[in-house]
Formats: C-alpha cells, sequence, structure tokens
C-alpha cells in the first residue's frame, strides 16, 4: 500500500472529478473487531498497521427518538450523536486515522482546508500528539471557530475567498512545503476514518435509510462504503437507502444527482457550501447502489429543524447537521420505516 498516493494519475486535481483512490483490503469472512469503542476496534478494516495514540474518536451513541418518529410516521427514528466525538463532530473520525497515519509516516506538520469542523477537529488531535497545524479557512469562517482554532495553537490562513478557494490554498501550500494532507477531498486514507461511522450503526441496526448532510461527498460517500463493507462482512442483509441533503443556495451534488445546472446561491450551512464537489464520483456511485437520493431544503426549514430537533429530541445540532431533519421532512412513502439521521456536528456558533 503507497500511502503517498492520493488521486488517479490520468485525472489529476485539476480534473472537473478528481478521481481520488479508494483503499481495498482482503476481506475475510472471519474478521474480528477489537474489544473497544473507538475507530480502532475495526483495525482490519484501516490502512494502519496498528492503533495509536490519539484522541478517543468514535463509538458514539445512537439515540432514539420516539417523539420525532412520531411525527414523521416512522417505526424507529435513530439519531447517531456525533456531537460526542473529541472536538464535537463526525470529523473526528477521519482525524484520528489521518493523524495515526501522519504519526507512522514521521510527519511534523499537518494541514487542511475546513469551513470550520475539519479545521478544528486537526487542530486539537495534532495539539494531543505534537504536530504542527496548518489550517486553511474561507473569508466566513465564524469568529467562534476562529477562536477555537487559536486556542488550539492552530496555523490559521483565513483566504480571501470561499471553501473551494481555501481548498487550493491549502494544497499549494501542503504541496510546497511537504506537509501531511487531512483533505478528505485529497487523500483516500481519511475516508477510511469517516466509514467507521457506517460500520458502528450497521453494528446496532439495519435501518432502512440514512440520512447525512453532503459538501465535498466525503462523508455520506464513506458511510457508504461502510455500509457496503458490513453487508460483504455478513453483519448486514441489505444496503440502507443513502440519502444526501444540502441547502437550496448551494446543492451542486443535488443538480448533478437530477441532472440539472446548479444555481448559484448561498446558506448559512457553512460546512456544505461547496460549490465544486470533489468526491462527487464516489457519493453518486454509493447513492445509485443504494437506491438512495439527494434532497436539496431551504435554510428556514433547516432552522426550524434545528429547533425541532433540541425541543423534541433533547439534541443541540450545529445548523448543518439540522439539514437531515428538514431533509426527512420533504420525504415521501417512509411511513412505517426506521430511519437513522447523522448529527455530524454539535458547534453552534
Amino acid at each position: 500500500m503507497d500511502r503517498r498516493a492520493n488521486l488517479c494519475s490520468h485525472c489529476g486535481a485539476a480534473h472537473e472529478d478528481p478521481g481520488i483512490l479508494d483503499v481495498v483490503y482482503e476481506y475475510r469472512s472471519d474478521t474480528k473487531f477489537a474489544a473497544r469503542g473507538d475507530v480502532f476496534r475495526y483495525l482490519p478494516l484501516l490502512p494502519l498497521a496498528a492503533e495509536a495514540p490519539v484522541l478517543p474518536a468514535g463509538g458514539t451513541p445512537l439515540v432514539s427518538a420516539p417523539r420525532l418518529a412520531a411525527r414523521f410516521g416512522l417505526k424507529k427514528l435513530l439519531l447517531k450523536d456525533e456531537t460526542r466525538n473529541p472536538t464535537r463532530c463526525l470529523k473526528d473520525r477521519a482525524t484520528a486515522v489521518g493523524v495515526a497515519l501522519a504519526l507512522e509516516s514521521g510527519a511534523t506538520d499537518v494541514y487542511c482546508s475546513s469551513a470550520g469542523n475539519a479545521a478544528i477537529s486537526l487542530a486539537g488531535f495534532a495539539a494531543h500528539a505534537g504536530l504542527r497545524c496548518h489550517v486553511f479557512v474561507p473569508s466566513y469562517a465564524s469568529a467562534v471557530r476562529l477562536d477555537w482554532l487559536r486556542r488550539f495553537g492552530a496555523d490559521v490562513h483565513v483566504s480571501k475567498g470561499n471553501y473551494d478557494q481555501a481548498f487550493a490554498e491549502a494544497e499549494e501550500a501542503g504541496s510546497k512545503h511537504g506537509w501531511f494532507s487531512r483533505n478528505c477531498a485529497f487523500n483516500p486514507f481519511l475516508v477510511e476514518g469517516k466509514k467507521t461511522c457506517a460500520l458502528e450503526i450497521a453494528e446496532e441496526t439495519a435501518p432502512d435509510f440514512v440520512i447525512a448532510p453532503v459538501g465535498d461527498g466525503c462523508t455520506l460517500g464513506a458511510i457508504g462504503k461502510g455500509f457496503r463493507e458490513a453487508r460483504g462482512l455478513g453483519i448486514l442483509d441489505r444496503l440502507p437507502r443513502l440519502i444526501g441533503v444540502q441547502a437550496e443556495g448551494v446543492q451542486p451534488m443535488v443538480a448533478r444527482f437530477r441532472g440539472e445546472s446548479a444555481a448559484d446561491g448561498d446558506t448559512a450551512a457553512a460546512s456544505i457550501a461547496v460549490r465544486r464537489p470533489r468526491n462527487a464520483l464516489r457519493l453518486l456511485r454509493e447513492i445509485e447502489m443504494s437506491d438512495g437520493e439527494m434532497i436539496a431544503v431551504p435554510d428556514s426549514e433547516i432552522a426550524t429543524a434545528q429547533t425541532m430537533l433540541a425541543e423534541e429530541a433533547g439534541l443541540i445540532a450545529e445548523f448543518t447537521s439540522a439539514a437531515t431533519l428538514a431533509a426527512l421532512g420533504r420525504m415521501k412513502g417512509v411511513a412505517g420505516q426506521s430511519g437513522v439521521l447523522v448529527i455530524t456536528g454539535g458547534r453552534v456558533d
């Protein structure tokens, strides 16, 4: 396994679809998982030689939401509460694997681009591991998130542009200085950390559908891979439908899924305000294999859903994560089914 390999040699970073490589394992029917409650439980399905001394990510609960289930006519609704991770977001799963790989490779510096959560995650894990951290955030990164980054001692670069420009600036600097990349939309090994979310869900339940927010496409694409691996190992009999949600103001993946042109708008859901999704191919493939779909919701419905999650499920979700519940409200034909909302983060600006 070449841990320096990232993009397809025929369609590199400048291509519309960068061709991010995929990690494939020798799957065995007798695969055993460790008796532990973090991402390293799934070490046989991770690109690592051994577990690493990093902050404990993963092992988050599936929280039943009976009031919301009744409201939407579902048999069962579960919330995968990723706010329980060290820096309060699902990104910690990818960061745990990324920092473990960085330590294995002898790296001293790590970097990423982010609207906030991935950067905060990397800054926290880097501080714990003694690595220098460089983060690139868009011009609209909130003061709260910038404060988190500086408290962790990160080297913060605030772009004059949006997330896509911050991503380009990060990759240029990372390539120039030889830093280790924590960008899931570039480094294929980071997806392996995110897929553990699906493996955990599969070990507890077999939902009819799973809803997650979509920006670059990395998270839901990784969740799809995790479910496929779970089915291959006999943990699941069938794949749950993958439902991706974007804000109406910035919905390139919804438009692409529907074969339409994407309008250029804006949204308060900063974590998914990605106008050029770099993991589109993976996500579209996973959605197709699961007979899933993409849904766009307006910010007004996301705000209502955020309040509903707090008042009817006792969970404080960040604005982007609340889009999952807003998407559920737009789904048809789900009465009597069971579903999971992936609450990717709980940081409220």
